[in-house]
């Protein structure tokens, strides 16, 4: 069992090797069908005290005639401590959106948040019916 996990894990970090090379992600297999979207960098102001956090939202929206299959998102830290800027969710909204919310609990630093989604051209497929 331990050895069919192994195995299965490494073909995934070949296949995610495949899509992350050295100058980052690439499209699947060069046809141009898969990319990443990137949303708008936003700041992430610093928290106004009485115990609030700073808090922003950002998102990255696929393409007119592109869906969404997957996403993620960035917080950066201001000049301070990285503890105090939190990515407090990030998740799909709807079928081309990827959204994402933070949190900065410092005081005196504003940070920056980014969406990304990855995104794929939808193409049409001849269904094969068997007899």
């Amino acid at each position: 069992m331990v050895k069919r996990a192994v195995k299965y894990g490494l073909v995934a970090a070949a296949a995610a090797a495949m899509l992350v090379g050295p100058a980052g992600f690439a499209t699947a297999a060069g046809t141009g069908t898969m990319h990443i979207v990137e949303g708008k960098t936003v700041t992430l102001p610093p928290s106004p005290g009485n115990g609030y956090a700073g808090d922003a939202a950002a998102s990255a929206t696929c393409p007119a005639g592109e869906v969404l299959t997957g996403g993620g998102a960035e917080v950066k830290a201001g000049n301070s401590y990285v503890q105090r800027y939190n990515l407090a969710a990030s998740r799909p909204i709807g079928n081309e959106t990827w959204w994402a919310y933070a949190t900065n609990s410092d005081p005196n630093n504003p940070g920056t948040l980014q969406a990304f989604a990855v995104c794929a051209k939808v193409t049409n497929l001849d269904v094969v019916h068997t007899p």
